[in-house]
């Protein structure tokens, strides 16, 4: 019986002790209500996985702005009527014995006026080619009121017992649709060089670090590669992660993709591409925690990527989904009984269909 040393080993950030290498990555669950605040169910699914193993709990996608909603449920943290269904759902992870953190983000263009309300935004008036919309292109002022609610959204966490949070810079929303040659056409200093396209990101970080400080952890998740044509590749992406540590991030989390290459993306990471990038990701900024993730669903694989690709921590998503005791099971010696995951996709499938919420095909308990 393994008892994976590595994954199981502590790692403190910033005064934060994570008890082991394993993270619980964000996720649309669609489990907020219409408001966007958070419900009992919320709480139990984060709940769940926290108590069994997991060393670090992030809370998915919650929206700075209602503009930024990404999916019809989705938590929101734009005001101070959140805060108390979120420090629960902070407190419940806590109690549960792992460290909670929440992902914060902004749709852009991937969102619809249906959803929102209003006319999507985006840093250049070029529809996503998945959520079709038009979006209106946002003008400099309305830029720095963005740039605000990050960081206000990174104060609130903060109040709200996030022991750190992470800024949503994947799979095509806002933060990285200003990254992305591809989506970003502007002319002005928010466009053109990486140093005018990350401009935004930087900005977010600089007014986030005045609102909470030096000493609180920020993660920063960024799509490695875009796997599109005109869209960031990883000799930018390496530069981006080394910009991003330079101006206050923590942890660099390491994804892939964007809607609109989403068939491409769930290809390569089947084929363990993901991995790779994370090691990638890791030689441009050796000093600095990366988190891999990509079809990790079990603690050998996610041993083996932690040391084949020199990363610090592991992310598992979809089998923790299955089986939110599969740590401890793998620990206890009985991984004849976890629950695997099948990869159906059904947990992403669902949330387009019936009452929009995230769905198993193996774990009915959701």
């Amino acid at each position: 019986m393994s008892t994976f040393a590595a994954l199981m080993k502590p790692l403190e950030i910033k005064g934060v002790r994570l008890p082991n290498r394993i993270v619980f990555p964000p996720t649309v669950t669609n489990y907020a209500d219409a408001e966007g605040k958070v419900t009992e169910r919320l709480i139990r699914y984060y709940r769940e996985i926290a108590r069994h193993g997991v060393g670090l709990t992030v809370v998915g996608a919650t929206a700075i702005a209602r503009a930024g909603n990404l999916f019809p449920l989705c938590s929101r943290i734009d005001g101070d009527e959140y805060l108390e269904g979120l420090s629960r759902l902070f407190s419940a992870i806590r109690e549960a014995g792992s460290v909670p953190a929440v992902q914060l983000a902004h749709a852009g263009r991937q969102t619809s006026q249906k959803m929102t309300g209003e006319q999507p935004v985006a840093p250049s008036p070029i529809p996503c080619p998945v959520w079709k919309d038009l979006p209106r292109e946002l003008s400099a002022p309305e830029i720095e009121k963005v740039e605000d609610d990050f960081a206000e959204g990174t104060r609130k966490a903060k109040l709200a017992g996030a022991a750190m949070v992470e800024l949503h810079g994947a799979h095509g929303y806002l933060i990285n649709q200003f990254l992305s040659p591809n989506s970003n056409h502007r002319t002005d200093h928010y466009g053109g060089s990486l140093e005018n396209r990350a401009r935004f990101a930087r900005n977010i970080l600089h007014k986030t670090r005045a609102r909470v400080g030096s000493d609180y952890p920020i993660i920063c998740r960024i799509s490695a590669e875009e796997f599109m044509e005109g869209g960031l590749t990883l000799s930018e992406t390496r530069e981006i992660a080394a910009l991003l540590v330079e101006n206050g991030v923590d942890i660099i989390s390491v994804s892939a993709g964007v809607a609109a290459s989403r068939p491409l993306r769930d290809q390569y990471m089947k084929q363990g591409r993901f991995w790779e990038l994370a090691g990638e990701i890791k030689q441009a900024i050796p000093r600095t925690p990366v988190i891999a993730v990509g079809k990790i669903l079990d603690l050998a694989t996610a041993e083996k990527v932690m040391e084949s690709q020199g990363v610090e921590l592991i992310a598992i998503c979809r089998a923790l989904i299955a089986d939110p005791e599969m740590v401890t099971k793998s620990l206890e010696g009985k991984a004849d009984e976890i629950i695997r995951c099948i990869e159906c996709g059904n947990c992403t499938a669902s949330l387009v269909k019936d009452d929009l919420t995230m769905q198993c095909s193996v774990n009915a308990g959701l």
